[in-house]
């Protein structure tokens, strides 16, 4: 109950839950499969993987981060960012974070295709990257305006994630893209430094463009690699 509070005065991480929740569901009507999918629906529903011949759409750097593998994957994801949401869309304001969403999330999908083997494509795709960049953005603020606590918190969560991922890969098990939550997590810090910069609110006007434009954009890049194949 606590969480579904909390997403109550964060209606754009709601929005964000619903539209990730969405693309999982007509993946899963269309592939006939619930539990998770193969690599070839995943590329299908616009799931980035650098080094595939021919060579991909960028728009999927952007995409990718609004699909995910199965449903475990969705499950965390959308769970922590219910949780990041309700703290940190009230601190960065709506329209920066859905631009923080998207940004954070396309970043660490560039990142991690400039670190992929070449030659050897590799599918990538979740939030994580977002959400990473998400907490970063959060870290930074709460940090920079004195808050500490949050801080600490909000840093515990990102070495947690870091931990686990680059554990994983020491260990030869590729679940986890480490590049796209670093790449996602720098970008984050910078938002959030850059809107400590600006203390004051954003007029409301700039908000709703903002969210309009993050939203507008990430349609774009699913209807460009939808209609393009690629």
């Amino acid at each position: 109950m606590r969480w579904f509070r909390g997403l109550k005065q964060a209606p754009v991480t709601a929005v964000l839950i619903v539209i990730n929740v969405l693309v999982y569901v007509l993946m899963a009507v269309l592939s006939a499969h619930a539990l998770s999918f193969d690599g070839r629906t995943l590329l299908v529903a616009g799931a980035s993987a650098p080094g595939a011949e021919p060579a991909l759409s960028h728009w999927r750097w952007m995409t990718a981060a609004f699909i995910h593998v199965n449903l475990l994957h969705i499950f965390m994801n959308m769970w922590v960012l219910g949780q990041i949401g309700a703290i940190s869309e009230k601190a960065l304001g709506r329209g920066l974070f859905a631009a923080t969403y998207v940004v954070t999330g396309t970043l660490g999908n560039v990142l991690s295709a400039a670190l992929a083997t070449a030659g050897q494509p590799t599918i990538s795709a979740g939030a994580s990257g977002a959400i990473m960049g998400l907490i970063g953005a959060a870290a930074t603020f709460a940090w920079r305006t004195g808050q500490r606590g949050a801080a600490k918190a909000l840093a515990f969560n990102i070495l947690f994630v870091l931990g686990v991922g680059l554990s994983l890969s020491v260990r030869g098990i590729h679940l986890v893209d480490n590049a796209a939550h670093i790449g996602g997590l720098l970008a984050g810090a910078v938002i959030g430094l850059g809107r400590v910069a600006v203390r004051r609110p954003m007029p409301p006007a700039a908000d709703r463009v903002l969210v309009a434009s993050s939203f507008g954009l990430a349609a774009l890049a699913f209807a460009i690699v939808q209609l393009t194949g690629r």
